[in-house]
């Protein structure tokens, strides 16, 4: 713990500290076969047919989304983890073609990230250090969601919601990378406020080479 006192603190973390993150991921064991099945699971549902977003839902789950991608802009990343559940998952796919629960399966198939709390906390704490050699300069990213569909789910305690997204990603002397596709992100309600459980990023270029992808998309 002492040694996240030499880490840069970031002025928008909102009052959950590095220490915080390290003592709340010091435990995580929930991604089993089951978790694996479920991600498998999502999958399918995410090829369905979705429907618009009611007004009501525009406020909570397309309100969650558009502040996600303003907290990762202002690289906020203390508070964006603040969004997430307790048992969670960040996912990008390395394969395209999406949604397929056999060709992304995350259990048997490379990804280009997969992180569940601790990973997502870990990423923070390095992303902090300001010597992460990958990142120096740090990247600088705008997000751009839209399409916003509710998906039908099995799981009636769950609601997921895909989108269409465009990203960009500037780092000072780099050119600038352009990154586009569709996300699912999957709510639950936790302690009584909305949280989001599961996030996938497919990228239209996944299978392709990347130049830098340690920014959070």
């Amino acid at each position: 713990m002492g040694d996240a006192m030499n880490i840069k603190t970031d002025p928008m973390q909102g009052g959950f500290t590095l220490e915080d993150i390290l003592r709340d991921t010091l435990d995580s064991t929930y991604i089993d076969d089951a978790y694996y099945a479920k991600l498998r699971h999502d999958m399918v549902e995410w090829d369905g047919k979705g429907m618009l977003l009611s007004e009501a839902e525009r406020h909570i789950y397309e309100a969650l989304i558009t502040e996600e991608n303003w907290l990762l802009d202002r690289r906020a990343f203390e508070r964006w983890y603040q969004l997430y559940s307790r048992k969670c998952i960040y996912w990008v796919p390395a394969v395209g073609d999406l949604p397929d629960p056999v060709r992304a399966d995350p259990q048997r198939q490379v990804t280009i990230a997969f992180d569940d709390r601790r990973r997502l906390g870990d990423r923070i704490v390095w992303l902090r250090t300001g010597v992460a050699y990958s990142q120096l300069p740090p990247s600088y990213t705008s997000h751009i969601s839209t399409a916003f569909v509710r998906m039908p789910s099995e799981n009636k305690s769950e609601v997921k919601v895909r989108s269409q997204f465009l990203i960009q990603e500037m780092r000072a002397g780099h050119e600038i990378q352009t990154f586009s596709g569709w996300m699912g992100h999957v709510f639950v309600e936790e302690d009584g406020i909305t949280k989001i459980d599961r996030k996938v990023v497919c990228l239209l270029d996944a299978p392709r080479s990347h130049h830098n992808m340690t920014f959070l998309l």
